[in-house]
């Protein structure tokens, strides 16, 4: 089967489905703006670039819909080069797109005969969700106009794709409860078992770790350090935490930006504001930036306790990814993470704006190994639910029935 993968960021969530469908021997495309910093180059199929013809969002435009003309330029450049492989004569016979930044607006119409597959990741809500939970409280009425006017771009490609794919339950109750039964919930998935085999193979640890077998250590794991992860809580927690335990080394990896949400708004980065404010031992605090996988393998094989903290917002990898290392976790007692861990069962939930609840908690983990061994190995066992056998086989399903759609389309 010939498919058109499309996501703005390569290989995004598609990190592990590409090479197996490759490996299947489909032919595949990936049409993309950026590469992420641990992409390894193409194996197998085709990566093809396209550029906006310009930037988005200029202060003439309403600032509602702002977010909606930077996404109507990506969907332009998409569709341009889209258009460029047709004219070579390359033409897919399944779409699977990202939903969210635009990519996939108009690729039915480049393509419009084939059928679409569409991943959505979120739906903008102005109460029980991300927004309002940061913000303490209901939201202005400004502020919940532009939230569902967030959703055009969305609701635009939801009209047009042929199947809706979301990672959660929790993502898919975000949708409007009567569009839900038009969506499949289907994880990517998490290599399980390479990870879970990490705290029993021979895994080197990082560099910037004394080689000193009595250490503990503390790992917190981010794409970017910011408030939708929690990163100030976690960093205040960290500072108690390294007074009151002299042994304990703590390993953050990420770097500063907004991957989600706003940036500070003196314009700091928040790693400046954790070094310069808070009262870090430097010597026991390493951070690591960004990492290649072999690297961050090393420092979910070292961790003692986990920690991780999100919003009511999409679930990270990361956490999935330590739970299948069979790390002893403590995580904040927020939706998304319900769906993954139990509270004393998988792992200590706590309160996501109570530094101190945290640093108790991973306390409790650090000195007790009979707890953590519990919480570790049934949060592996939870694990399971994500490993990407169980996501590709749901999503070879869909492209087999998507197959027999359309030859029973074309007999009839």
């Amino acid at each position: 089967m010939r498919i058109l993968i499309s996501h703005t960021n390569y290989p995004a969530q598609f990190r592990r489905l590409v090479p197996e469908w490759v490996a299947q021997g489909h032919e595949i495309v990936f049409l993309t703006k950026n590469k992420e910093w641990h992409a390894l180059p193409p194996n197998g199929f085709k990566l093809i670039n396209y550029e906006p013809s310009r930037l988005g969002g200029g202060p003439t435009i309403h600032p509602y819909i702002r977010r909606l003309e930077t996404a109507i330029l990506e969907g332009q450049a998409a569709f341009r080069a889209a258009i460029q492989l047709k004219e070579k004569g390359w033409e897919p016979d399944c779409i699977v797109n990202h939903v969210g930044f635009g990519n996939g607006l108009y690729l039915d119409q480049a393509f419009p005969k084939v059928r679409r597959i569409a991943f959505f990741e979120w739906y903008y809500k102005s109460s029980d969700a991300d927004v309002d939970f940061l913000h303490g409280g209901e939201l202005e009425a400004d502020q919940k106009l532009r939230l569902h006017t967030w959703n055009a771009q969305t609701l635009l490609e939801f009209a047009t794709c042929d199947l809706a794919v979301t990672p959660t339950n929790w993502q898919l109750y975000q949708f409007p409860e009567k569009i839900r039964d038009r969506f499949h919930v289907i994880h990517e998935g998490v290599d399980t078992t390479s990870l879970g085999a990490l705290k029993e193979s021979n895994t080197s640890r990082p560099l910037s770790l004394p080689d000193d077998p009595d250490i503990e250590v503390l790992t917190y794991v981010s794409r970017c350090f910011e408030e939708y992860r929690g990163f100030p809580q976690a960093i205040e927690a960290i500072a108690l935490l390294q007074k009151r335990r002299p042994r304990l080394h703590v390993l953050l990896v990420g770097t500063d930006g907004a991957a989600y949400g706003s940036s500070r708004s003196d314009g700091r980065g928040w790693s400046d504001w954790a070094r310069n404010e808070m009262q870090l031992d430097p010597a026991r605090t390493h951070w690591l930036g960004s990492l290649q996988e072999h690297e961050y393998h090393q420092v979910l094989a070292c961790s003692t306790v986990h920690f991780y903290l999100t919003v009511p917002f999409v679930l990270s990898w990361s956490l999935l990814e330590a739970m299948a290392a069979g790390c002893a976790i403590v995580a904040s007692d927020t939706p998304p993470v319900h769906e993954a861990l139990v509270h004393d069962e998988s792992a200590l939930l706590v309160d996501f704006f109570d530094p101190e609840a945290q640093a108790v908690a991973v306390e409790s983990l650090l000195d007790d190994s009979l707890l953590r061994t519990k919480l570790s190995n049934a949060a592996k066992a939870a694990s399971k639910h994500y490993s990407i056998e169980s996501g590709l086989k749901a999503w070879d399903k869909l492209l087999c029935e998507q197959t027999s759609t359309q030859v029973a389309i074309s007999l009839a």
